[in-house]
């Protein structure tokens, strides 16, 4: 036999057969037409094998080669999170258990004011996070309300949620387009709760709508269960497994918009900026949100906003400022934006103390975010900038407290989303960042004055990896147990690292950057 026919053959004998059952949580009640798909664990892998159970609820894969896989599976009003397995070399595995949560629904009706309801408006289901102590929601699931108000959100895992009733007046342009002439506009968003599909469609039966609103002093803002616009003041609906919470009613009118005015100055000399012009964070392509104007002679202006928190970035001939307020149910007069003069920062990136090369630099971004952080996400990040062949960048930004974040390595913020990394950062992570002495990785970069050392970034090839096994103290399953890993230095919230046990109670994290850390594991 050559050496090509002894190496399939080795591999062959290797190769196991992979099987398991999928039960109702709780009982031992098998599901049928449930769908198992096995991959590499690993990010972005492919589908190596698919089937569907019967009705004994049980799966089977053959010649499984020894390594480290994830098992998906899904079955309609059913929820679980994928489990990760390891095959081993020559060691048959036990049957695998793959139970399954009943999922849980929320439904309601949409009414405006007089208590007739409202077709077509977009209803989301939001999970709320805590990046850096600030809560945040995030929409997991959507549905559209039917001619008779009402709405139903299904296929939803127990936990707490919030719901949002965006009435067609307050969605975004391409969506109110599509409404209007009666078209479909489908969309899909992946984050870190999850993916959640929503889909607008215009239909005569749920009433027609122009495409703006009647009165510009009164629009539409999104609401939510409670009767608030305030995120921060909705109601929160709990969802047990295989229950349905109804009567999740909202009432959605027009709200009045309110005027802000105020001036762009000077903040050296105090008087009017010079060629001062306006961004917002919020979304301009949301009604009520218009591109802010300012009067080029006098640098005031004039916004008429909803409700809410809002961030406004002005930029002149003397520099840069923005300012945060918030919108209630007045006007706000004399707000003053004032701008300061904007340095340049100068830098070098290099891998380890070495020179790096240009592909590996033309993939990095370095970015500066105000610290601390804004409560609108996009407000945050101010400027970017790209290193040059030689390693070298320069990045601008006005006084004030920044972390330096280099992505996608993203030591500043977290990983949200599955990253494709070139090859020749597979294993980076960000080393060290200094500004003369001061250690800006672990600390802020404070800029009062055009600084005179450079901003030094090294860039680590080996990043380390951690692998470990939960036990228990009494006889139990260890699979999908919440495992934590905690850097020592708190405000590093980037290198906080979560996973859930594989069916044999081990789990693994890879690109951690070295330091002191502490781990934690619950149920």
């Amino acid at each position: 036999m050559n050496l090509l026919g002894s190496a399939l053959l080795t591999l062959a004998m290797q190769a196991l057969p992979l099987q398991g059952i999928v039960i109702k949580k709780g009982t031992n009640e098998p599901l049928s037409k449930a769908t198992v798909e096995l991959r590499r664990d690993q990010e972005n892998a492919g589908i190596l094998d698919k089937l569907t159970t019967e009705d004994d609820g049980r799966f089977r894969f053959d010649n499984v080669a020894p390594g480290r896989y994830r098992l998906t599976v899904t079955r309609r009003g059913y929820v679980r999170s994928p489990l990760a397995i390891t095959v081993a070399t020559g060691q048959a595995r036990a049957e695998i258990e793959l139970p399954m949560t009943q999922a849980g629904a929320i439904s309601g009706r949409v009414h405006d004011a007089n208590g007739q309801p409202v077709g077509n408006v977009e209803i989301l289901a939001m999970k709320a996070s805590y990046p850096e102590g600030r809560r945040i929601l995030t929409p997991v699931q959507s549905a559209v309300t039917n001619d008779l108000g009402e709405y139903r959100l299904f296929s939803l895992a127990p936990g707490r949620y919030y719901v949002s009733a965006v009435h067609p007046k307050a969605q975004g342009m391409l969506r109110r387009m599509a409404n209007v002439i009666g078209i479909s506009v489908s969309v899909s968003t992946t984050s870190a709760v999850g993916t959640f599909h929503s889909a607008a469609k215009s239909d005569p039966a749920v009433g027609g709508f122009e495409p703006e609103p009647e009165s510009e002093s009164e629009r539409y803002a999104p609401v939510f269960f409670g009767g608030t616009t305030d995120e921060q003041s909705a109601s929160s609906i709990d969802i047990r497994a295989g229950s349905e919470v109804s009567g999740a009613n909202i009432m959605i009118a027009p709200v009045r918009a309110r005027h802000v005015r105020g001036i762009v100055i000077d903040g050296i000399t105090g008087r009017p900026a010079q060629y001062a012009s306006l961004d917002m964070s919020k979304d301009l392509d949301l009604p009520g949100v218009k591109k802010p104007e300012v009067d080029r002679e006098k640098a005031t202006f004039d916004l008429l906003l909803l409700p809410g928190s809002y961030t406004v970035n002005a930029t002149s001939a003397s520099g840069e400022g923005s300012i945060t307020f918030q919108v209630a149910d007045v006007d706000i007069e004399n707000l003053t934006i004032a701008t300061t003069p904007v340095f340049n920062i100068a830098g070098r990136i290099a891998f380890d103390g070495e020179p790096a090369s240009g592909e590996s630099l033309g993939a990095l971004r370095i970015t500066l975010r105000r610290d601390p952080p804004r409560e609108e996400p996009r407000s945050s990040f101010l400027s970017y900038s790209t290193p040059l062949p030689n390693g070298s960048f320069t990045i601008s930004a006005s006084a004030g407290d920044y972390r330096v974040n280099i992505a996608p390595l993203l030591n500043v913020t977290p990983v949200r989303i599955p990253i494709t990394l070139p090859p020749a950062l597979q294993n980076a992570y960000v080393k060290s960042i200094r500004l003369g002495n001061a250690d800006i990785l672990n600390g802020t970069l404070h800029l009062e004055s055009q600084p005179s050392a450079p901003l030094d970034v090294v860039i680590g090839r080996s990043a380390g990896a951690l692998a470990g096994q939960v036990v228990k103290d009494r006889p139990g399953s260890v699979a999908d147990v919440s495992v934590v890993l905690v850097p020592n230095i708190r405000r590093r919230t980037e290198v906080y690292r979560t996973t859930t046990t594989d069916s044999s109670g081990r789990f693994h994290f890879d690109r951690v950057p070295p330091g002191d850390y502490k781990a934690f594991a619950w149920e």
